[in-house]
C-alpha cells in the first residue's frame, strides 16, 4: 500500500526547499533561477511558453547557440521548484448524474518539479505530484509521475534530438500542461474506453529537429494505452510535420502550420487475457497565427477507432478541435477565450460544445490572479436530455 504523505510533512518539505532554492536575484523557478532572469524569459505568462522558451525546450534545457556555456545541475542553484492553485471554484450541472456540484475554497494540486543539464547536450525534466489525503479545503491527489525524461540533443546539430522516459509528445501542438485555461481542451480528452487522450503523457522514445526554412518534425514510438498487457510490444507510432512561416516558433511570433499522425493498436477494456488488439487512428491539422499582441491557434482532429474498443456494432469516426483566441499586451496581463467541439456518431450521441474565457494578471512574475468561466452543453447525453455544465473559478497560481 503506498504510503499518504500527511500535509504538515509537505509543508514543512516546501519550507525547506524554498529556504534552500533562493537566490537574491529572484526567487522563481528551477530554470528562472539557474540565469538569473524572470519568468518572462521564457513564458509569455506562465504556464504559457513565448518563442525562446519553445526553443529552450526544444535544445534540451540549454540556451540556444550557448550550449557550451551553460551549467549543469551541480553548478547551479538546486534544480527544483514548487507550483501550485488555491481559490474558489464553482462547478454545476444538468441532467449529468453521474456529476456532483461544487462551490467551494481550497488547494488544488502541489507539483514538484526539478529540471536542467545532466551534462552537455543531455537535459532532463521531472514533474512529480506527491499523493495528498484530501479533505474539505485540500483537494485529494494521487501520487505519480507525471512526466520524467531524459533528453539528448543535438545529435546531429539541431537536426536531430531523442526524448526517453515519459513526456508529453509532440503530436500535441497546443501544450495540455501549459494550457492558460482551467478547463481542458475537449478534444484532447476524447478516447474510447481506458484508451489514451492526447492529453496524457507517454512512456517511449521520440525523434525531433529543425530543419531548414522554418521546417521541423518529431517521430514517436510509444507504450500506448494502458489495456495494454505488460507484454505486448509498443505498436503506438505517430509523426509530426511544421512549417514556420515568418520570424519566431509561433507562440508569439510567426505563422505556425502543423500536421499530426497517429496510429495505435489496444485491447478493448475489460477484454479477456490474450484478445487481439485492435487499431485506432488520428489525424490532425493546427494553425497558430500572431499579429501584434493577438494569438489565434485552431486545432482541427478527427479520430477512427475499431468497433470492439467501444463495444459497438460498427467503427466509430469521430472529429472535433478547438478555436482559441489570446491576448498578450503584456507580461503582465493574460485575456483568453476559447469555443470547443467534438462531434461523435450516431451509436454514441453525445456531441459536445464548450466556451470559455477568462484572464490572468500577474501581481509578480511567479503568482498570478486567474478569473474563468465556462459554459459546457452535451447532445444526446445520458437518459437522452440535453445536459450542461457551468463552471467559474477564480484563484491565485504560485510557481516558486
Amino acid at each position: 500500500m503506498r504510503a499518504r504523505v500527511p500535509l504538515t510533512i509537505l509543508v514543512a518539505f516546501c519550507a525547506v526547499v524554498l529556504l534552500a532554492a533562493v537566490r537574491p536575484a529572484s526567487a522563481i523557478p528551477v530554470f528562472a533561477r539557474k540565469y538569473g532572469f524572470n519568468c518572462t524569459m521564457c513564458h509569455s505568462t506562465f504556464p504559457r511558453l513565448n518563442d525562446f522558451g519553445q526553443r529552450y525546450r526544444a535544445n534540451g534545457y540549454q540556451l540556444p547557440g550557448r550550449e557550451e556555456d551553460d551549467q549543469t545541475v551541480l553548478e547551479g542553484p538546486t534544480p527544483l521548484a514548487l507550483r501550485t492553485t488555491f481559490g474558489y471554484t464553482s462547478d454545476t450541472f444538468d441532467n449529468l448524474p453521474d456529476e456532483e456540484d461544487v462551490s467551494l475554497f481550497r488547494v488544488e494540486g502541489l507539483d514538484l518539479l526539478s529540471g536542467g543539464l545532466l551534462g552537455r547536450n543531455i537535459g532532463y525534466f521531472m514533474i512529480y505530484t506527491p499523493e495528498i489525503n484530501g479533505s474539505n479545503w485540500v483537494e485529494e491527489q494521487p501520487g505519480t509521475l507525471e512526466m520524467a525524461n531524459v533528453m539528448f540533443s543535438n545529435l546531429a546539430s539541431t537536426k536531430l534530438n531523442a526524448r526517453v522516459g515519459r513526456f508529453e509528445p509532440a503530436y500535441v501542438p497546443f501544450s495540455v500542461k501549459r494550457n492558460l485555461s482551467r478547463t481542458p481542451y475537449e478534444i484532447y480528452e476524447f478516447a474510447f474506453p481506458g484508451g489514451p487522450p492526447f492529453s496524457d503523457t507517454q512512456v517511449g522514445i521520440e525523434l525531433s529537429g529543425y530543419c531548414n526554412r522554418g521546417y521541423s518534425y518529431a517521430l514517436g514510438w510509444l507504450d500506448g494505452s494502458e489495456t495494454n498487457e505488460s507484454d505486448d510490444t509498443p505498436s503506438d507510432v505517430y509523426l509530426r510535420l511544421a512549417k514556420v512561416f515568418g520570424e519566431g516558433e509561433g507562440q508569439t511570433a510567426g505563422q505556425r502550420l502543423g500536421f499530426t499522425g497517429y496510429f495505435g493498436k489496444a485491447r478493448p477494456e475489460g477484454a479477456s487475457p490474450g484478445a487481439s488488439r485492435e487499431s485506432f487512428d488520428r489525424f490532425g491539422v493546427d494553425v497558430s497565427l500572431n499579429h501584434k499582441e493577438w494569438n489565434l491557434g485552431v486545432q482541427c482532429l478527427w479520430g477512427s477507432d475499431d468497433a470492439a474498443l467501444w463495444g459497438t456494432p460498427t467503427d466509430v469516426d469521430y472529429s472535433g478541435g478547438f478555436v482559441e483566441l489570446n491576448y498578450l499586451p503584456s507580461t503582465k496581463f493574460t485575456g483568453f477565450t476559447r469555443f470547443d467541439w467534438v462531434n461523435t456518431p450516431l451509436v454514441l450521441d453525445e456531441d459536445l460544445t464548450r466556451f470559455s474565457v477568462g484572464g490572468r494578471y500577474h501581481i509578480e512574475d511567479n503568482l498570478a490572479v486567474h478569473a474563468e468561466y465556462s459554459h459546457g452543453s452535451w447532445d444526446g447525453a445520458p437518459l437522452a436530455l440535453d445536459a450542461s455544465e457551468d463552471f467559474f473559478t477564480t484563484r491565485l497560481d504560485w510557481a516558486f
